[in-house]
């Protein structure tokens, strides 16, 4: 079975010209992990299993998983709201922890057209960054809408940081990282010599060009890590395993928690939806991940107990979306 998947997978791939690494699990063991073309187009260098490439907005999810072990510690509660951490944060009474997790908070997200040098050379980048929209006006009322936000994870990681007395960096290695063994992860800073790390590729007017530079430090605790595939499984097999968080904690971390459209909703770093897929509903609980030099997708079908991973160092949506959407359909085929 799993040779006949390799094959279908790989013709997949190159009928897609899909560039980039891909995990199929089955809740026991991998089905399927591969990398497929190359980490530098400019000198042809191959892309592994253990290539470090950025992940996005997957970082989301650990964030949450951060959230969800300091609250299984007695550290915090999910219904804090975040004036005992930011004490001036307009209207702080009423947005909570919860809300932040569940992008239920109101808060807007600061436009990235923004001219960051002075953020980026300031004292302290995650509290500038939080003041570039601190004080604008709330989208909505607390807890009565649903609108994305990577400006409420920003305060998810001054929460974590303030909370734990670790930067959001020591705090990923040493609960995630290390008891984990993810050797090939980390925050996505440009400076840092990273062995292997992939280069970042966009795909504009059907042509390949460098991704546009990015300092990851704005994205933060919504964007701004990198992961090899493996180090991907290591970690999802660190939540179904409850390695990570308890049992309970990953039924929370799941659950329904804000309805965002019919039979959509958002949990904690992830997203839940029933939807008609290979003859049949199914629930997939799952976080996508895009922008400058990446596309990426981290899925869990738990009827099944089946997990697909992809990452692509090219942020081309149109070529990731069609070898997702074809490999979704073979995975589950004779589920």
């Amino acid at each position: 079975m799993i040779s006949n998947l390799l094959k279908q997978v790989n013709e997949i791939t190159e009928k897609h010209h899909y560039n980039g690494v891909i995990l199929i699990d089955d809740f026991k063991e991998n089905l399927l992990v591969m990398g497929y073309g190359y980490s530098n187009l400019e000198h042809d260098i191959q892309m592994t299993v253990d290539t470090p490439m950025r992940i996005a907005s997957i970082t989301k999810q650990f964030t949450a998983i951060s959230i969800v072990q300091l609250f299984e510690r007695g550290l915090l509660h999910l219904e804090d709201n975040i004036k005992k951490y930011i004490p001036d944060y307009p209207r702080g009474d009423e947005i909570t922890i919860h809300h932040l997790l569940t992008h239920t908070s109101g808060i807007s997200n600061f436009p990235l057209s923004y001219d960051f040098y002075e953020v980026l050379n300031s004292d302290s980048v995650l509290e500038a960054l939080i003041d570039l929209f601190k004080f604008e006006p709330l989208q909505f009322n607390p807890g009565s809408q649903f609108s994305y936000s990577i400006s409420g994870f920003l305060i998810l990681q001054y929460i974590i940081e303030q909370v734990s007395q670790m930067s959001y960096e020591a705090y990923l290695q040493a609960n995630i990282f290390d008891p984990l063994n993810m050797k090939n992860s980390g925050f996505d800073h440009y400076k840092a010599i990273i062995k292997g790390r992939a280069s970042p590729y966009d795909f504009k007017e059907d042509h390949m060009t460098n991704a546009d530079f990015i300092d990851m430090r704005i994205a933060g605790a919504g964007g701004g890590l990198y992961a090899s595939i493996t180090d991907l499984e290591r970690f999802n097999k660190g939540i179904l395993n409850h390695v990570l968080i308890t049992e309970d904690s990953m039924k929370m971390m799941f659950h329904h928690q804000y309805e965002i459209a019919e039979e959509v909703y958002s949990g904690y770093g992830v997203f839940i939806q029933t939807c008609e897929l290979v003859g049949r509903k199914r629930i997939k609980a799952y976080h996508a991940g895009g922008g400058t030099g990446v596309r990426a997708m981290n899925i869990f079908y738990f009827d099944d107990e089946i997990m697909l991973t992809m990452v692509s160092n090219i942020n081309d949506a149109k070529r990731f979306n069609e070898t997702l959407n074809e490999i979704e359909l073979l995975i589950l085929k004779d589920q």
